[in-house]
């Protein structure tokens, strides 16, 4: 089993962020990487982190270590697509996904990487889940128009998506202790006095409660809501994507992962975009892409132990 790698965009940050966070790494955390990648693309950020390097034909070595990397040479579509198509069917046979970021343009008709999952598996309840050291932030919705999120944000979505978080965070083994959940409308519909939306919320913690006996409560008011919290093990789920995420990058900044609940894998990617303006400047900050990618190797020991050991 592996942290499957994908290549993201070739004139973003995302290999120069990767390649130094390899760079700090122990050999022993190496080994669990697999990168998928095109050779130009890696030589030219190799280029401009001038650094010397040679490629083999299972790997890369640079900077003193060895990485090892699936060279991929089709190119009918995107080598996003390639690159991410590839690690995907890796990480089914088991294995934890890596995503370097990308641009939108390069899924042709989904608006990223979590929507192309969406409809890749089927599933329209796949979540969107930010982790830092200190804060934990799910979304039940993430690149919906504000117009549509009436309409979108239904009791069901609401109870299927804090659902498919909960059976992902029990599967995985990952450490929680409360789930708070905002309301939808400032101070959380004041009872109904600023729009009905909160009450369908409030509908769906009970069935969660009734089911699964866990402390979840909600809803709170989202511009406070972070109050709430008692424990980095708490996670705070925010009803729409700026709701929650000018939270979270408030807090953290871009050390952060972001995770994707609900897939037959974990996926990782680093809280942040291609930043297209750094391409080939080798001044990018690699931290975030260290963090999330010392996450995922974690989630992979996590998962392979739980396999071990029969769970």
């Amino acid at each position: 089993m592996k942290v499957y790698v994908s290549q993201g965009h070739e004139a973003g940050i995302g290999l120069e962020v990767f390649f130094k966070s390899c760079l700090v790494f122990s050999i022993k955390e190496l080994k669990h990487i697999e990168l998928i990648a095109y050779q130009h693309s890696v030589k030219v950020t190799l280029d401009s982190m001038k650094i010397n390097f040679l490629i083999k034909e299972d790997g890369l070595l640079f900077g003193g270590i060895f990485l090892q990397v699936i060279w991929l040479k089709e190119k009918i579509l995107s080598e996003t697509l390639h690159s991410l198509n590839h690690a995907m069917k890796l990480s089914e046979s088991g294995g934890v996904l890596y995503t370097l970021p990308t641009s939108k343009d390069q899924f042709i008709s989904h608006a990223g990487h979590t929507e192309y999952f969406r409809d890749v598996y089927e599933n329209p309840h796949l979540g969107m889940f930010f982790s830092a050291p200190s804060l934990k932030v799910l979304l039940l919705s993430d690149h919906v128009p504000v117009s549509d999120l009436s309409h979108f944000l239904t009791e069901e979505v609401i109870y299927q998506r804090l659902e498919t978080a909960f059976s992902t965070f029990a599967a995985w083994r990952w450490p929680t202790e409360r789930i708070i959940v905002s309301g939808l409308n400032p101070h959380a519909g004041e009872n109904g006095l600023i729009g009905s939306e909160d009450s369908r919320i409030y509908t769906s913690i009970r069935r969660l409660k009734n089911k699964y006996k866990f402390d979840i409560t909600g809803p709170f008011p989202g511009d406070t809501m972070l109050f709430e919290q008692r424990s980095p093990k708490d996670i705070l789920v925010y009803l729409f994507h700026d709701q929650g995420l000018g939270v979270f990058k408030t807090a953290q900044g871009f050390i952060g992962s972001n995770i994707t609940l609900g897939l037959p894998y974990p996926r990782f990617s680093p809280d942040h975009g291609t930043s297209f303006k750094l391409f080939g400047k080798n001044l990018a900050d690699y931290r975030g892409c260290a963090y999330s990618l010392r996450e995922a190797i974690s989630m992979l020991k996590r998962i392979s132990n739980g396999k071990d050991s029969g769970h």
